[in-house]
């Protein structure tokens, strides 16, 4: 039986979820691929997250400044702790059925205005601030969408 990927030196995982552990191998075991080489979409089933589609309403693109400064904060700030991560697996279990019912421009607008003022604030190291916003209007969108 081989070693466990924590021994063998593998590749280290730089975003995401497990951002700071060994990429684990295929079946087959090889490393697995990073997403962006393996071919397969960022996006949940064709859907993408409340700020990646409201930057998307504004034309950005996925490498965008806002949304690099938001992952990073996913990553560097909010996985780093546990009530960080419970927060961001519970937007990632909310966020894709909010996605599927954004059909308003206002809401994609409220979610851009959103954004922008996380981003200043995450910026600013106002760490609190943009987690307080960004939640609020989750749970706001949430309760009007699913009322």
């Amino acid at each position: 039986m081989g070693k466990s990927p924590r021994y063998t030196g593998g590749p280290i995982v730089k975003t995401g979820p497990t951002a700071g552990k060994i990429r684990s191998r295929s079946k087959g075991g090889q490393w697995r691929k990073k997403r962006s080489d393996s071919g397969r979409s960022k996006k949940s089933g064709g859907l993408c997250f409340l700020s990646t589609a409201a930057c998307h309403f504004k034309g950005l693109s996925d490498d965008c400044h806002e949304l690099e400064i938001l992952r990073a904060f996913r990553d560097n700030q909010l996985l780093t702790t546990t009530s960080g991560r419970k927060m961001v697996e519970h937007y990632y279990s909310v966020a894709p059925e909010i996605a599927k019912q954004l059909n308003k421009k206002s809401d994609l607008e409220q979610i851009w205005q959103v954004v922008n003022i996380c981003v200043k604030a995450i910026e600013s190291k106002q760490y609190q601030n943009a987690i307080n916003i960004y939640k609020s209007m989750v749970e706001e969108m949430q309760d009007r969408l699913f009322e």
